[in-house]
């Protein structure tokens, strides 16, 4: 029986865009496609993803999956990780 990774993980993408410059990003890739931001290299919070910690049911959530968390801003992590504490 295999499993699906997505049944069990949301990706909540709170902050996109990335300093860092990896050659072969696929973060990057994504959003140029796409059309996500206009400047994967100045990253981006979406602060109106936090209430998808809202739910009462536990829930495991990915974070960081189109930026790096060396890259936020530190009030961001502070109230990304606020919310954590909170649920």
């Amino acid at each position: 029986m295999s499993i699906c990774i997505k049944d069990h993980i949301q990706n909540m993408n709170l902050v996109i865009g990335c300093t860092v410059g990896c050659p072969y990003c696929y973060a990057r890739n994504n959003t140029r496609r796409y059309h996500i931001i206009d400047d994967f290299e100045k990253p981006q919070f979406f602060q109106g993803k936090l209430r998808m910690m809202e739910k009462k049911k536990p829930q495991n959530f990915l974070l960081t999956g189109m930026s790096d968390l060396s890259g936020w801003h530190e009030e961001w992590r502070e109230e990304v990780f606020k919310k954590i504490a909170e649920n």
